[in-house]
């Protein structure tokens, strides 16, 4: 939590440079589509309501079915013209797919596109190029501001003789599911099970590891640490008992108030779909910071920057100036960041090399700073020979995730292998 609040100071849109980033390196970002799929007569033979959009559909009861594949190949020519200006709206379908009867749905078949209305001051949406169809299509729709088309015909309206009855609507074979419907409409919850509210919250505590369990009490703890009353602290800890007791009584510890009555919820399953640790992990796309100066090791640090871009990483060269450093042997490296304009969070990794510089104290302070963080946030550190001094730890440290060099013959593939895992939690 604590590095998620530096991002957001130092780099808001992170993560958007980080995909912008890699698709410009061409390791193009891929998403599968999936679909959950749930017989029409088996909607109410789950222990949750199917159509309440605050459950989740455990995959382990209803399997995700892969679709297709999504890949990010290229960036936008525009970002005003085909990003601020696009528009998504639910209420465009596919001719033979219908809504379901999802409430929060059916208010958005709706209101998305009178926000779109607002956002983009016209009705006429769909003659912006970014969302216009790929196969032109005609339609009866006619004036408005910012109309793009310059109609010139006089008919505005379908059943004409004037145009023998055209534009047409083109789907004419499409038809619509003839679903039954029964019961009353009411104001009401659709079904009892709507007020079942810590079931699942329960089933994604149990299915989270120990570390993000502690995560989700931490992050509870700061949030709630800020409400002033300790009435409303004593009632969200009320609240988060019927999800985990030791939770509640953690954080009830952390706030100030006292441990709350009662116990959670009697759920005991979990889902390892929703557990990180279950999810693969590669060096691939993973960027690790360079700490570095002149008078370094040419064939140590040639050798470890290769095997790194041979697994995908991306490589950032940080040093205190901008412009090349350069080894004992000639190898010039370019510097693409300085310690003035990035921030030690902002990397998955460190290499620290050292080196020598015009200001060595002050260099030497920065990559100090930039290990230790990457140590507190649980990162790898890969350390060459000529860094072993600026590993400034406590003493009985833990040096899981610090591959050293000095002591590892196969430095550079162990440090690659550590890039992949990501975090080293056991130096808590």
């Amino acid at each position: 939590m604590d590095e998620a609040n530096v991002l957001g100071g130092v780099d808001p849109d992170f993560h958007r440079h980080d995909m912008i980033e890699a698709i410009e390196a061409g390791a193009f970002p891929q998403y599968e589509l999936g679909v959950q799929l749930i017989p029409e007569e088996d909607e109410f033979t789950y222990d949750f309501d199917i159509l309440d959009d605050t459950k989740y559909w455990p995959e382990e009861l209803v399997p995700v079915q892969t679709v297709g594949t999504m890949t990010l190949n290229r960036l936008v020519d525009n970002a005003f013209a085909e990003e601020e200006q696009s528009s998504f709206d639910p209420a465009t379908l596919v001719p033979g797919i219908a809504f379901s009867h999802d409430p929060v749905l059916q208010g958005r078949s709706f209101a998305y596109r009178d926000t779109d209305y607002h956002r983009l001051g016209t009705a006429n949406i769909n003659n912006i190029p970014i969302n216009r169809p790929i196969v032109e299509t005609n339609n009866n729709q006619r004036d408005g501001y910012v109309r793009h088309q310059i109609d010139t015909d006089l008919v505005t309206y379908h059943k004409n003789s004037l145009a023998d009855n055209t534009p047409s609507d083109g789907a004419t074979e499409a038809q619509d599911y003839p679903e039954q419907v029964e019961g009353t409409v009411t104001r009401d919850h659709p079904s009892e099970k709507f007020d079942d509210h810590f079931s699942q919250a329960r089933l994604y505590w149990n299915s989270m590891s120990a570390v993000d369990q502690q995560d989700i009490i931490t992050s509870f703890s700061f949030h709630l640490g800020k409400v002033k009353s300790p009435s409303v602290r004593q009632q969200a800890v009320n609240m988060f008992v019927n999800v985990d007791k030791a939770m509640a009584t953690e954080i009830a510890r952390n706030v100030g108030i006292n441990p709350a009555n009662g116990n959670h919820v009697d759920v005991d399953d979990s889902s390892p779909a929703l557990n990180l640790d279950n999810t693969p992990h590669s060096a691939a796309t993973q960027t690790t910071g360079v700490l570095i100066a002149d008078q370094f090791h040419d064939d140590e640090v040639r050798q470890t920057i290769e095997t790194l871009k041979q697994h995908g990483v991306f490589v950032k060269v940080i040093s205190d100036t901008l412009g090349s450093v350069t080894g004992t042997g000639g190898m010039e490296l370019p510097v693409d960041a300085t310690f003035v304009t990035t921030h030690p969070a902002l990397f998955d990794s460190y290499y620290v090399v050292g080196g020598t510089s015009q200001n060595q104290k002050m260099f030497e302070e920065h990559v100090k700073e930039f290990t230790r963080m990457a140590y507190k946030f649980f990162k790898p550190i890969g350390v060459a020979t000529t860094g072993m001094r600026y590993l400034d730890l406590v003493e009985g440290a833990s040096l899981s995730g610090v591959i050293m060099a000095e002591s590892d013959q196969n430095f550079a593939r162990n440090f690659v292998d550590a890039i992949a895992q990501q975090r080293f939690w056991d130096r808590r």
